[in-house]
């Protein structure tokens, strides 16, 4: 068929496959130049960010290590100190009227602790202008049972107003006296005296006293009995309350059992 076709006419048989596979190769290395590209990049930004450290300097000198205790459990913490009676933060509003006996003492081991604190001998001259009409006391514990009554429970709720720690409530903790009286005549600086005996110490007389100075009229004297020396000797079992004008008692007024 070929010597059939006119002599102008020539025909070329190209190799087209030759001529594909040249951009499909090309394509190949440049999908492998970007993958290699992509893959080296963090590694060149990890080191071009990387600062060179710093030496330290000779000022900067660390302190050599201690080693531990052998028996780090074995130290006991410090023990807190010994309170000396409640401090102001202990008291309420309620204790800062009263003359307060908070703390043991060494009467015990005197020889004449019963008479330690009574007068061998005193002048007594009363005066009919001045009356003590009232005494009223009230324990702040809980196993005073005239705590169910709910006038003496209201007292008490007044008394312990305020506390919340344990050392404060134990502060508050006591037996309690208020007294009334009052000067008719004309005004005057007297002293009330407070004497007691507790149930634990027994015969041992303890005083407790506070001036009142200008008085006339009627007035009030307080005198409780809390803390350390309320669970070392008990509640108030007897006492004599008086008030002075000058070394004379003027007035006097004592439980049954005095």
């Amino acid at each position: 068929m070929t010597n059939l076709l006119p002599s102008f006419i020539q025909l070329r048989v190209i190799d087209t496959k030759a001529a594909r596979s040249l951009p499909s190769l090309m394509r190949w290395i440049c999908l492998i130049a970007s993958m290699a590209f992509f893959m080296a990049a963090p590694a060149i930004a990890q080191t071009t960010n990387q600062t060179v450290p710093k030496k330290p300097s000779a000022q900067a000198h660390m302190a050599p290590s201690t080693a531990e205790p052998e028996n780090a459990q074995g130290y006991a913490p410090p023990a807190p100190p010994e309170r000396a009676g409640p401090s102001e933060a202990d008291r309420g509003p309620a204790q800062k009227h009263f003359i307060l006996a908070s703390d043991t003492d060494d009467l015990a081991s005197q020889d004449d602790a019963e008479t330690a604190n009574t007068p061998s001998h005193e002048t007594i001259a009363l005066d009919k202008h001045i009356r003590i009409p009232k005494i009223h006391d009230v324990q702040n514990d809980s196993s005073y049972k005239a705590a169910n009554n709910h006038a003496f429970q209201g007292e008490i709720d007044y008394l312990n107003w305020g506390a919340v720690t344990q050392e404060q409530q134990q502060a508050r903790r006591g037996h309690y006296f208020t007294i009334t009286w009052s000067n008719g005549g004309p005004s005057g600086d007297f002293v009330a005296r407070f004497q007691y005996r507790q149930v634990n110490s027994k015969a041992i007389v303890r005083t407790l006293t506070q001036k009142m100075p200008h008085i006339s009229g009627a007035t009030r004297s307080y005198f409780a009995v809390v803390d350390k020396a309320y669970l070392a000797y008990g509640p108030v079992s007897s006492w004599r309350f008086t008030i002075l004008k000058g070394d004379t008692v003027v007035a006097e007024a004592k439980s049954f059992i005095w």
